[in-house]
């Protein structure tokens, strides 16, 4: 009897001490879980607050990109430059804000560093066709041809279907006097854009400069047809049919491209007197080629020496 009460006595303390250990182990494990739990909240919030910050900073980085952007459209360089780079201090890896750094650089005649901004673009965004393209026209206005043609073509294969690419490339190719290579790149320009009157007079440029004059005039006459009162259009045929000897074609035009610009415009004035001369009305002739000079003085030491032969051979 006394046997089996010790024993009853002892399993019961037993079962307490069992269920004690039990409990402890189970709070450990909820300390635990409770830790684990609060490190990983705690994260969860750092990393939403990160979020929000750079959010933030994202939609004032925009804002300033913005303000640049309509600072360039009102010709405020200096403005438009402070608002990119705030931009950058608010994103420094924002392709577009260096764009338009560059873009405000070259307006304020800041060349160079223009050229590293376009590049930081690009770097950021290698795919930046535009970036590439404002690279390339700077390029080619400091007569940095080589370097020019290697931004066009990377802006071409990034975007084949915009008809600015393709101009801009003309342009360069005729600046490295390579003038079939430019006629191809203003065709294709016309092919995207049928009613580009510039790209047509262009296109005639090339032609004629690569000594296709046929092409040439019938270049220049869809830029007529497309554009009936451009008056450079009808000087550059007048200038063209001059040098064929078709000089009451290129008189036509002459009188033509004075008539859409009748004032300041001295090398239509001197064609006119070339076609006169040579058709042989010598009065006309001394009569535009005062006018050239009279308009533009650019013109009047040539439009003199005309007169001055006029008068010799044939007064």
């Amino acid at each position: 009897m006394k046997l089996s009460r010790t024993l009853t006595i002892l399993a019961a303390v037993l079962l307490i001490v069992s269920f004690g250990f039990s409990q402890d182990t189970d709070y450990q494990e909820q300390l635990e879980k409770y830790k684990q739990d609060s490190i990983r909240i705690a994260k969860e919030n750092e990393a939403k607050k990160k979020q929000l910050e750079e959010a933030k900073k994202a939609n004032l980085a925009k804002q300033a990109v913005n303000e640049g952007n309509t600072f360039i459209k009102k010709k405020q360089w200096a403005q438009a430059l402070k608002s990119y780079e705030l931009a950058l201090q608010y994103e420094p890896s924002l392709a577009k804000a260096y764009y338009g750094k560059g873009l405000a650089l070259k307006r304020l005649n800041r060349y160079n560093d223009a050229i590293m901004a376009y590049q930081k673009a690009t770097q950021l965004d290698p795919l930046y066709a535009e970036a590439f393209l404002s690279m390339a026209m700077l390029y080619r206005q400091l007569k940095r041809y080589d370097y020019a043609l290697t931004a066009i073509n990377s802006a071409v294969s990034i975007d084949s279907t915009s008809y600015k690419v393709f101009y801009e490339l003309g342009t360069i190719y005729n600046g490295l006097k390579r003038y079939k290579k430019a006629a191809e790149a203003f065709k294709e320009v016309t092919e995207l854009r049928s009613n580009h009157y510039s790209a047509y007079t262009a296109l005639g440029v090339a032609y004629e400069n690569a000594g296709e004059t046929e092409k040439a005039i019938e270049a220049y006459n869809k830029s007529i047809e497309i554009k009936p009162d451009r008056d450079i259009t009808y000087y550059r045929l007048a200038a063209l049919y001059n040098k064929l000897g078709r000089n009451g074609e290129a008189l036509e035009m002459a009188l033509k491209s004075l008539e859409n610009k009748p004032r300041n415009n001295g090398k239509a004035a001197f064609e006119a007197g070339q076609a006169y001369e040579r058709l042989g009305q010598y009065d006309n002739a001394i009569k535009y080629y005062k006018m050239a000079g009279n308009m533009d003085r650019r013109w009047k030491r040539n439009a003199d020496y005309q007169i001055d032969l006029i008068n010799r051979k044939y007064k």
